[in-house]
């Protein structure tokens, strides 16, 4: 019988907004990238997975230097957009699948890149043993996120709001937050945790009350999606009066300054 896993979040229904709305600038990746591959920690070339692909984000700019790349996620219409993006003579594949029931063969791949992916998924142990068993021998698992991208006035003052009427528990896995329990599983598989400062790798962008109400009001924030209607819509009411209630309206503008987090795995031995 097939195994039956866990819910897992799709982002199916944000797909057409999801680049203007998440967003890590290539040239961090790239130079994220560089300084994994001048530490010995990621290879110089060869075959990478990216699970839970989306738009291919994280992945497309190691297909633009050379590298095989082969991406799975479970929204068609992310995996589309990914596919859309792959240049003539980039050697990138793209295609709809479970991360915790990957289509690849045992240590088929040279490295493996996931990005804010745990968190919405039930069942994310088996999607992090997934990853183990198509890495090669030696390859890294790059856990790879932003940090300090989004959280706004409006969403913690939202985020607050919810939790104050119950809802203490946000997303399906764990809490990005903190990498605790990703940690303590993949070191007790033997793929410790190897250190690694790129917290100096970030960038500045604006935003506006506006903007992310109109998010929120869209809902394209996964950490909301399992609130229901009506405390959703409460909460949204509470926000949008405040918000507008505070100095420079719905008009403000904040500075935010995300940076990469990486956590990196590899067998120990």
């Amino acid at each position: 019988m097939p195994v039956r896993f866990g819910p897992s979040s799709s982002f199916a229904a944000v797909a057409p907004r999801y680049d203007a709305t998440r967003r890590i600038p290539e040239v961090h990746l790239l130079a994220c990238y560089d300084r994994l591959i001048a530490a010995g920690l990621f290879p110089e070339r060869g075959r990478i997975c990216d699970a839970g692909c989306g738009t291919g984000q994280i992945s497309l700019p190691l297909a633009g230097c050379g590298y095989r790349v082969v991406g799975y996620d479970l929204a068609a219409e992310m995996v589309l957009r990914a596919r859309a993006k792959v240049r003539p003579g980039w050697d990138a594949l793209y295609a709809v699948a479970d991360v915790r029931a990957l289509p690849e063969r045992d240590a088929a791949c040279d490295a493996v890149v996931v990005s804010k992916l745990f968190m919405h998924i039930a069942d994310w142990q088996a999607a992090a043993l997934e990853l183990i068993r198509v890495a090669r021998p030696g390859a890294p698992i790059v856990h790879l996120r932003d940090r300090g991208a989004y959280g706004t006035e409006i969403r913690r003052h939202f985020t607050g709001r919810l939790r104050a009427a119950g809802f203490d528990r946000l997303f399906l896995g764990p809490d990005p937050g903190s990498n605790a329990a990703l940690v303590a599983l993949m070191t007790a598989q033997g793929w410790p945790l190897v250190p690694l400062a790129t917290d100096d790798i970030g960038w500045r962008f604006e935003t506006t009350a506006a903007e992310t109400l109109r998010g929120l009001r869209e809902r394209i924030f996964a950490e909301f999606w399992y609130v229901p209607e009506a405390a959703y819509a409460t909460a949204l009411a509470e926000t949008e009066a405040w918000a507008a209630a505070e100095p420079g309206g719905l008009a403000r503008t904040e500075t935010m300054t995300p940076y990469l987090a990486v956590d990196l795995f590899r067998a120990a031995g």
